[in-house]
């Protein structure tokens, strides 16, 4: 038994959103760590990227045209 959390980061769950920057404000008021805030991307998507409450890597993204 492990108690928990192993801190394994090799994996990350990706979303695509409507508005990224929407999603970033909204986790930032309830307090949701932030580890990148919305970035563009050179491919079209701007991404960011939080800490679920298990430590595990989570990522918004929406894309432009």
């Amino acid at each position: 038994d492990t108690g928990g959390n192993t801190g394994n980061r090799n994996m990350s769950l990706i979303f695509t959103v409507t508005n990224v920057d929407q999603e970033f404000e909204r986790l930032k008021k309830l307090g949701v760590q932030i580890v990148d805030p919305p970035t563009m991307r050179p491919w079209g998507a701007k991404n960011m990227m939080f800490l679920d409450p298990d430590g595990n890597r989570v990522v918004f993204r929406s894309f432009f045209k």
